[in-house]
């Protein structure tokens, strides 16, 4: 239920998400006929069952989160004196074993971060990294940038005719291809999953006509790609990107507007 809910409101934001206001009665019109494609009846009680077991389960994993970051609190504190002791004493053979703890609880911090800010299918960032890392308070640009919205228009398609697994594979590959292509190039960017069928990079080092070069080469080779699952079925997807060049302070939701209107045109 979790990953429909999730499939039902990307459908929903991306739906919404040019109009430049948005009634909450218009979200939940849009929110009930995305759920009607699933067969989710959202006035049903089974519903209303299934999403108070999901909020229980959603708590049980904050509860999880915050003990494992006490834990870590902790470990990190007592750490902390026991190396103080030990540069007090001068003691070489106590400072090695805590450095491979400090390395440990670093892998311990940084799993706990990956789950929480990355994507669970393809580990692009997320929409929490976007919002609560990359963006302020006010959901505005951080730095001049320039952000590239790619959009799989017909994953959708490719999900109901095919299969989820050939969808989700095809995410997959996308984001590996894009990586891969932009770690060739030396510079600093991410990436974004920000809505099912679409992927947002931010290039940091680069002036937007350099920019806009290389990802017309990189989605140039990525666009004429055909595809064949491991059951021997062919595709051929199609997509659409959009670019803009981003000063700091710029609103992102803005930004996203002008880009989706690109990519509609």
């Amino acid at each position: 239920m979790k990953e429909q809910l999730k499939e039902i409101t990307d459908l929903t934001v991306n739906e919404l998400l040019p109009q430049e206001i948005i009634l909450p009665s218009e979200y939940f019109e849009c929110f009930d006929k995305h759920a009607k494609l699933y067969e989710i009846q959202i006035n049903d009680k089974s519903f209303e069952k299934e999403i108070d077991n999901l909020l229980v389960n959603e708590l049980s994993n904050i509860n999880d989160y915050i003990k494992i970051a006490n834990k870590n609190i902790g470990d990190a504190a007592s750490i902390t004196l026991e190396a103080k002791e030990a540069i007090k004493e001068n003691d070489s053979n106590a400072l090695k074993k805590l450095y491979s703890q400090i390395n440990q609880l670093q892998n311990e911090l940084q799993n706990m971060t990956d789950s929480i800010y990355k994507d669970y299918l393809t580990k692009a960032f997320n929409k929490k990294w976007l919002y609560h890392k990359y963006l302020d308070e006010e959901a505005q640009f951080q730095e001049d940038t320039t952000l590239i919205l790619i959009d799989i228009k017909d994953l959708e398609y490719i999900k109901n005719n095919y299969s989820k697994l050939i969808s989700n594979n095809l995410l997959v590959y996308i984001y590996d291809f894009l990586n891969k292509e932009l770690k060739k190039e030396n510079i600093e960017f991410n990436i974004c999953r920000y809505l099912n069928n679409k992927f947002i990079i931010s290039i940091k080092s680069l002036n937007y006509e350099v920019s806009s070069n290389l990802i017309k080469n990189i989605s140039s080779v990525l666009f004429a790609t055909t595809l064949k699952s491991n059951s021997g079925i062919m595709i051929k997807p199609t997509y659409k990107y959009s670019i803009v060049a981003v000063k700091k302070e710029d609103s992102f939701h803005e930004v996203l507007a002008s880009l989706l209107r690109d990519t509609k045109n």
